[in-house]
C-alpha cells in the first residue's frame, strides 16, 4: 500500500513531534537550571534543636526507586532506578493534623468541619448541660442538639472549659459535705472520656488542602520556627521531594511497603481499604476497611511505624510532594523532579484506595489547585531546594 504525499508529510510530522516531546519530558527530569549548593555544617546547637521526638532523621544513602516488573499493581511510570540521597533530612513522623494547621493559622483560615459525638460523649454532654441549665445563662455550645452532627473541635474546647469548672466545683462541695448532683468520681472519669474524644478530633489528619496551601503553610512555619529559635536558620520546613518520601517510605525494605517484612499491606497494617482479597497484597486473616481517616494521636496510635519509626504512610490520606510529576530518569542524585509541569505527585494512597494504590512506589499526579478528603500532607525540616 503506497501512501499519498500529504499523508505521509501528516504522518512524519507526527512522528517528529512525539519524539520532541518525549524528549523534552526527560529534558526536563534530568536538567538542573542552577548547580547543587553544599551542605552547611550544623553546630552541635544546632544538632540538638534537631533531636525531637516528633521528627525522625534520614541519613543519606542509595536506595532502589520504582517498583520491578513483576509487583502487584505495578504501574508503567514506576520505572525502578537508582536514586542517590547525598543529604540528611528529618521527617514527620506524623501527618500534619487539624490541631496543627489551626494553631497556626488566622481564624479565617481555621478548619473545624461539624460532626457528631459518640454515644458515651453524649451522654456526659447531656448531663453536663442539665446541670448547667440553672445557671443564669447557658453558652451557645451547650445549647447544641446532640442528636445531630453541629458539634466542631471549637465548641468541644468552649464544653472543656466548662466542664473543668464544673468538676472543680463539685469536688469543693462534696469536701464541704454538699449534696453533688455528679458524683466527682464518676464526672472525673466522663470528663477522662471527652479530652480524649477531643484529642482525637484534634489529631485528625488535616485535608481538603491544595499544593500551594500545603507549601504556605510550610513557610509560615518556618517564619515562626527561625522567630522562636526552634530549628537551624540553615534549614526549613517544606515538603519532601517524591525521592525523599519512597527512601522514608521504604525505611530500608525493598517490597510493596514499608511495613513487617515490605510484603503486607492490607487494612490491618494500614489504614486502605482492604475489604476485597483482591484489594490487598499478602496472606492476612481476614479482611477490614474503616473507611475513614484516623487520628494521629501519639499516646496510641492505631497502626505500627515503619522500620524507621513514621506513622500512616500507607492509606489514612494521600501527602503532597514537592515535585511536579514527570517520567522517572535511568538514575539521580538528590532529584527534585520536572523544572516544570500541570501536575504535582501525591503519594500514600489513602483511607479509601486499595494497598495497590498505596504501596511505596505507587505515584498519583493531581492539578496543584486540587482539594480533596483524602489529600493532606507531612512535613520535611531539610534543606531548601
Amino acid at each position: 500500500m503506497r501512501l499519498s504525499l500529504p499523508l505521509y508529510w501528516a504522518l512524519t510530522c507526527l512522528v517528529l513531534a512525539a519524539c520532541k516531546e518525549m524528549e523534552e519530558q526527560v529534558t526536563q527530569s534530568t536538567y538542573v537550571p542552577f548547580p547543587p549548593v553544599a551542605v552547611p555544617e550544623l553546630s552541635p546547637k544546632d544538632l540538638k534543636l534537631l533531636k525531637r521526638d516528633d521528627f525522625v532523621r534520614i541519613e543519606p544513602g542509595l536506595f532502589r526507586m520504582g517498583s520491578p516488573d513483576d509487583e502487584d499493581g505495578r504501574m508503567a511510570d514506576e520505572k525502578i532506578h537508582t536514586v542517590t540521597i547525598t543529604k540528611p533530612y528529618y521527617i514527620a513522623k506524623y501527618e500534619v493534623t487539624i490541631e496543627l494547621w489551626n494553631k497556626l493559622l488566622p481564624p479565617l483560615l481555621k478548619r473545624d468541619e461539624k460532626f457528631y459525638l459518640t454515644e458515651e460523649v453524649e451522654r456526659s454532654f447531656i448531663r453536663l448541660r442539665d446541670i448547667e441549665k440553672k445557671a443564669k445563662s447557658t453558652p451557645k455550645s451547650l445549647q447544641l442538639d446532640p442528636t445531630k452532627g453541629e458539634f466542631t473541635i471549637e465548641s468541644l474546647e468552649e464544653i472543656l472549659s466548662i466542664f473543668e469548672k464544673r468538676l472543680a466545683q463539685q469536688k469543693a462541695d462534696a469536701e464541704k459535705k454538699k449534696e453533688v448532683s455528679w458524683p466527682p468520681k464518676e464526672m472525673d472519669a466522663a470528663l477522662k472520656q471527652f479530652k480524649k474524644f477531643l484529642r482525637r478530633r484534634q489529631n485528625l489528619p488535616i485535608t481538603f488542602v491544595s499544593y500551594p496551601q500545603a507549601k504556605s503553610f510550610c513557610w509560615r512555619l518556618t517564619e515562626l520556627a527561625w522567630r522562636e529559635s526552634s530549628i537551624p536558620r540553615e534549614m526549613i520546613y517544606r515538603l519532601p521531594t517524591e525521592a525523599e518520601w519512597e527512601y522514608a517510605c521504604r525505611a530500608g525494605l525493598t517490597g510493596v511497603s514499608g511495613l513487617e517484612d515490605g510484603y503486607q499491606l492490607s487494612g490491618i497494617n494500614a489504614n486502605v481499604d482492604g475489604s476485597k482479597r483482591e484489594d490487598i497484597i499478602g496472606k492476612v486473616q481476614y479482611l477490614i476497611a474503616k473507611k475513614k481517616l484516623v487520628h494521629g494521636n501519639r499516646e496510641k496510635m492505631i497502626y505500627p511505624a515503619n522500620a524507621w519509626g513514621i506513622f500512616d504512610m500507607h492509606g489514612n490520606v494521600f501527602e503532597w510532594c514537592h515535585d511536579f510529576y514527570g517520567p522517572y530518569p535511568d538514575q539521580s542524585t538528590d532529584p527534585t523532579g520536572p523544572i516544570r509541569g500541570k501536575k504535582r505527585v501525591r503519594r500514600g494512597g489513602s483511607f479509601v484506595r486499595s494497598a495497590h494504590q498505596s504501596r511505596s512506589a505507587s505515584r498519583h499526579s493531581v492539578e496543584p489547585s486540587w482539594r480533596g478528603s483524602e489529600t493532606g500532607f507531612r512535613l520535611v525540616i531539610g534543606y531548601p531546594l
